[in-house]
């Protein structure tokens, strides 16, 4: 790998991709019905993607520095990932949400006292909105 591609970030990156391949390995052993994989389905080719182009840039620059987080700031994302997972089910889909996207914009270094908060909540509006029309049952919400 390059220089500019962490150990540490390829190993998240494979975890991450294993991880979406197994959940939709399982949803269409399950069922290939629209409904069961309207959300999976767009969310595994997005990962795919995502990856795909992370792997690319870093092929593609190999003499850039490394991130400076490194393996820490990848053991704090995942921390902050499980936290706001418990969160879903105990504050709401918006509060977490709102928190998360928050955090980790703060976490990428984003430093102005008004941008994280306000594109957080634009994103977790539009989230909560969204993921609130294509699910016929009530998500558990605490502004929204």
């Amino acid at each position: 790998m390059s220089a500019r591609l962490s150990a540490s970030h390829a190993a998240f990156l494979g975890i991450v991709l294993a991880i979406t391949g197994f959940i939709l390995w399982s949803a269409l052993s399950a069922s290939t019905s629209l409904n069961n994989l309207i959300v999976v389905a767009p969310a595994a080719l997005l990962l795919g993607v995502l990856a795909l182009c992370i792997v690319v840039a870093a092929l593609r620059s190999p003499d850039a520095d490394p991130a400076p987080a490194g393996a820490l700031g990848d053991l704090l994302l995942l921390a902050g990932f499980g936290i706001f997972c418990y969160a879903l089910t105990h504050v709401g889909f918006d509060v977490a949400t709102f928190v998360f996207v928050w955090a980790g914009i703060v976490m990428s270094g984003g430093r102005s006292l008004w941008v994280p908060p306000l594109y957080a909540a634009i994103f977790s509006l539009a989230l909560v909105k969204g993921f609130g029309s294509l699910f016929s049952y009530p998500m558990l919400t605490l502004v929204l």
